[in-house]
This record gives C-alpha cells, sequence and structure tokens, in this order.
C-alpha cells in the first residue's frame, strides 16, 4: 500500500496546450542549465552586455564573452585570465555571466536582436537549436588539425552535428552515487563495504538506516521539483530497466514496460518506502546536494563537485563526517551515469571570428585547463590535464574517472527542454501518487507523439 502524500506538482508543470505550442514551435531556443555550478549561481545579470562588436571605453578592439554559472569558486580564474588575453593581444574582454536561469532569454534576446556575443560556453545539447537558427560558426578548422587532438574521440564528437563541429569541449561531468560513512556505521552497515552495486542494494541500505533508531537523517536524496535537474537524476533509473526517450528516428519512446519498472521504483522510494527526504516534490538536484554536503543525509547522486565542497568545508571546520564514492548502481539492464559536455562556441553574427578562435585556443592552454577543472569541479576534457597524478590518484575524481565508461548523453533534439518538461510532469505526477507509473508515462508518450509529429 502507498503511503499518501502531500505533495503536489508545481503549476507550473507544462500542461498539454503549452507543450503543443513549444515543441511545435521548432524555432525557440529552448536553453535550460546543463552541467551546473557547485554553487548554483552566477555573476551577471540578464541583460549582459551590448554585444555590439564594437570598441572599449579605450578605444581598442572588443570582444565578447559570454559564460553562464560562475560562482565563487571560478570568478578568480576568468578575471586573471581575461586580464591576461587583453595584455597579450591588445584586445578588451567584454565578460558576462548570467545564471542558468537567466541563460535562455539572455541568449533567445541577443540573437534574434542581432546582439549576440562573439565567443559564448553552452551545453552540447543546444547546439541543434543554434544551428537551427543560423546562430553558430563551424569549427572545422580547429577540431580537424592538431588542436583537436587534445581531446579523447568521444568528448570531441559530443561536439558534432550534422558532420561539423559548433564548439570545443569547454567541460564534461558525469555522477556517482555517495554515501556518508558516519551514518553507514551508525545504522550497522560497513563504510568501507557499503554494497551499493545494484538499486535494491541501494534500497536495502536506505531502509537499514530509515529503521535505525541510531540514524536521525534521511537516507536518501531524491529530487522531484519542477526542474530541468529532476529528469537528470531519474534519467539513471530509467536507462539502467532498458527504456530509452527516443529511437533512432527521434521519436519518443518513454513508455516502455521497462520505463514504468524505473519509474515506479523511483517513486516508490518515497511513496512505498519512505526512505527519502520528507518533500522530494519540492526538492531540487541542488537541494538533496546540499542536504548530503551538510551532513543531513545518507546517499544522494551527484557530481564532483559535491566531495570537493565537503573536503573544503572539512578544511574550515564546517562538517565533520567522512562520505564514500561509489558509481551509480545499476539496474536490470545495467548501468549509466549521466555524462554531459559543455562547448564553447562562436556565434555567426561575430565580426571578430578570429580573435575568438584566439581566445578560445588561449583558454586551451594545458595549464589553464587544468586550473579550471581543479577549481571548477569538472571532468577533464584536454587528455594531458586527465593524465595528471591530480586526477587519477584522487579519491574525490578516480571514481568519475571510472564512470566515463558508463557514460550516457541527453538525447539532441532541438526542443529537449520542452521534451524533458514533460517527462518531468510525468516524474511529479508519479510521485504525487496522482497517477499510476505507467499512465504518467503514457500520457506523456501521447503528448510528445502529438507534439513531435
Amino acid at each position: 500500500m502507498r503511503k499518501d502524500t502531500k505533495g503536489q506538482p508545481s503549476e507550473q508543470s507544462l500542461d498539454r496546450r503549452q507543450l503543443l505550442q513549444a515543441l511545435g514551435a521548432g524555432g525557440m531556443i529552448a536553453i535550460a542549465g546543463c552541467t551546473g555550478d557547485g554553487n548554483g549561481d552566477g555573476t551577471g545579470t540578464a541583460d549582459g552586455n551590448s554585444g555590439d562588436g564594437g570598441n572599449g571605453d579605450d578605444g581598442g578592439q572588443s570582444i565578447q564573452f559570454l559564460t553562464m554559472g560562475v560562482g565563487d569558486n571560478i570568478k578568480q580564474f576568468f578575471e586573471e585570465n581575461n586580464a591576461a588575453f587583453e595584455e597579450e593581444y591588445g584586445v578588451n574582454v567584454e565578460f558576462t555571466s548570467v545564471t542558468w536561469d537567466n541563460a535562455r532569454q539572455t541568449v533567445n534576446n541577443r540573437v534574434d536582436g542581432g546582439q549576440a556575443p562573439d565567443v559564448s560556453r553552452w551545453p552540447a545539447r543546444w547546439i541543434p537549436q543554434l544551428v537551427g537558427k543560423g546562430a553558430l560558426e563551424p569549427v572545422d578548422d580547429l577540431m580537424d588539425g592538431e588542436f583537436g587532438e587534445k581531446f579523447a574521440e568521444g568528448v570531441a564528437n559530443g561536439t558534432m552535428y550534422n558532420g561539423s563541429h559548433y564548439g570545443v569541449p569547454w567541460a564534461a561531468s558525469n555522477k556517482c552515487l555517495y554515501y556518508n560513512k558516519d551514518v553507514f556505521e551508525a545504522a550497522g552497515l560497513d563504510p568501507e563495504n557499503p554494497s551499493l552495486d545494484t538499486w535494491q542494494d541501494m534500497l536495502s541500505a536506505a531502509k537499514t538506516i530509515t529503521e535505525s533508531g541510531e540514524v536521525s537523517v534521511p537516507a536518501l536524496g531524491l529530487a522531484g521539483a519542477d526542474a530541468i535537474e529532476t529528469g537528470s537524476q531519474y534519467y539513471h533509473y530509467h536507462w539502467s530497466y532498458g527504456a530509452d526517450l527516443v529511437d533512432d528516428e527521434g521519436m519518443p519512446v518513454v513508455n516502455s514496460d521497462g520505463a514504468a519498472e524505473a519509474l515506479s521504483f523511483y517513486a516508490d522510494l518515497h511513496l512505498e518506502h519512505g526512505v527519502t527526504q520528507a518533500s522530494p516534490l519540492s526538492s531540487t538536484r541542488q537541494d538533496i546536494r546540499q542536504l548530503f554536503e551538510n551532513g543531513d543525509l545518507g546517499m544522494v547522486i551527484g557530481h564532483v563537485y559535491t566531495g570537493l565542497n565537503i573536503t573544503e568545508s572539512q578544511e574550515k571546520g564546517e562538517v565533520d563526517f567522512e562520505y564514500g564514492i561509489a558509481q551509480v548502481p545499476k539496474g536490470p539492464e545495467g548501468r549509466y551515469s549521466l555524462f554531459t559536455i559543455d562547448t564553447l562556441g562562436i556565434l555567426s553574427q561575430s565580426e571578430h571570428k578570429d580573435i575568438a578562435r584566439d581566445l578560445i585556443r588561449f583558454y586551451f592552454d594545458e595549464e589553464r585547463r587544468f586550473q579550471y577543472s581543479k577549481q571548477k569541479g569538472f571532468l577533464p576534457v584536454v587528455k594531458a590535464v586527465g593524465e595528471r597524478e591530480y586526477f587519477s590518484e584522487s579519491k574525490n575524481w578516480g571514481p568519475f574517472v571510472e564512470a566515463g565508461q558508463y557514460a550516457r548523453a541527453r538525447p539532441k533534439l532541438s526542443n529537449f527542454s520542452q521534451f524533458n518538461d514533460r517527462m518531468v510532469q510525468a516524474i511529479q505526477e508519479a510521485l504525487a501518487d496522482q497517477k499510476s507509473p505507467q499512465k504518467a508515462l503514457d500520457d506523456a508518450q501521447s503528448d510528445l507523439e502529438d507534439a513531435m509529429s
């Protein structure tokens, strides 16, 4: 018997009419956060700079560089390196960072208004949307030469669309399962050999923690809020049950038997087993990550920066617990770790494409790439950087390097953000016990078929 829940999906969930309008629009750029930020926020505003590609205040030539999610952990990196580029090339760098929440509006406004930046960073899955608007410059001249050899083939291929590279790999991330060793020990579980290979293993450990009289924190963090990241947390389960999101023709296939089993398991972690935090429907990925980083959660699926943040807090004396990292559990049909690549691209509107290429080459100096990955908390995209001992022998980085063999990316759809919104709605309907998992996915399949055909 399922337990009652008072949680309800947000009123902002996409309804069927809105979905059809959004997916049918075609030309609309759907932009939402990707690899994210350890702090979850940026330093700029939605307005950005004027974007005219003209001269700076001192009369020198300017290049506009737009990125997202520059938090305190990486702000100084950009300040120092932008200044170094200005000095070396005699060019003013007009640098703007916006929050991921504002990214969609900012890029749409600037591209559609003829004020696109010269260089910008975004998730690789946005490439089809931007190419469809004629907004991106191919960079095959960079990626097919010696510069392109910096990257592993799989990473480099992540920037390709319709046979051309439309960006340079900027950052990569995947996920693992974190567990609180102190919580495991208090519950009578072995903190050094936790047995978390499968979802059933994870559930068993979560039940033991929940039933223990020695533990007062929730056993498992589950994302269920009306946010893009709810999909990215759930897809590990979906794929591991043999389900997919789209077929080879790019059409939706979200309601298979395996998909229903996966969503049933996901929802029952809260509704049937009661091993999660109290309110998954109001919890974002960032919320549950923060709970774990504070020592207030037994397990969570997270990026490498979760461990980096905890290590930093330990050194400052802000938290006092030990954690371990395991691979994302496997399901009946395998194990998958959501893999995301961000790219650095050149906008077609740029009047300074040669300088834009200089800026890209500048930022892919090996030492700069090492510092960026180290400070930001992303897997290195440059092969030589990944081979450094800092990554290969690290407690935090080692498991994520291993997780590369289980990597799986979201499908490249020009309207993936709307597609994902509809999937999140189905997840919320199941978590709220409003619909059975099969019914929630059947309805999503029907809406997506209508919209995408």
